[in-house]
């Protein structure tokens, strides 16, 4: 499951599950047996503490090692669909206190994202941004493979 998600591939013998302590939606502690242990683990990776628990374990979850472990599709789609809700709230109370910030001095500019980090709050800006640089002008990228397809 864990490389058909990540395409990750590895020849170490030793990458396996682990068993990492959670807390489940109904506030029950579980040892989950989950191949996403940098999620949720005792060594969580720090690029992804900036995101909710809940969907870190529920992202766990989805990758645990027994089937009975993860999350129903309804259970998903409540969780993702109300932190989806959250962030739009936080979004548009971020929108208004930029604006409040804008009226109160025109000339301020907001601080660039750093790409690396995730952002707080995912405005409409940010997702303008990605759809100009991902979808309506893509970077152009040479065909590593251009010299290998079929000669005339």
């Amino acid at each position: 499951m864990f490389n058909a998600l990540t395409r990750y591939f590895t020849e170490d013998d030793e990458w396996e599950p682990k068993i990492c302590p959670i807390t489940m939606p109904d506030g029950t502690a579980k040892n989950l047996n989950t191949w996403a242990p940098f999620l949720v683990g005792i060594q969580v990776y720090d690029e992804f503490r900036v995101y909710p628990i809940e969907l870190r374990t529920l992202i766990a979850r989805c990758m645990a090692d027994a089937p009975g472990d993860r999350p129903s599709l309804d259970e998903l789609l409540n969780i993702i669909s109300r932190n989806i809700a959250q962030g739009d709230d936080r979004a548009i109370a971020a929108q208004r206190d930029w604006e409040e910030e804008k009226r109160k001095d025109p000339t301020k500019q907001k601080p660039l994202v750093n790409v690396k980090t995730p952002p707080a709050v995912e405005d409409n800006d940010l997702l303008i941004r990605f759809f100009q640089e991902y979808f309506h002008e893509p970077p152009v990228r040479e065909d590593p493979y251009r010299d290998l397809w079929d000669r005339d």
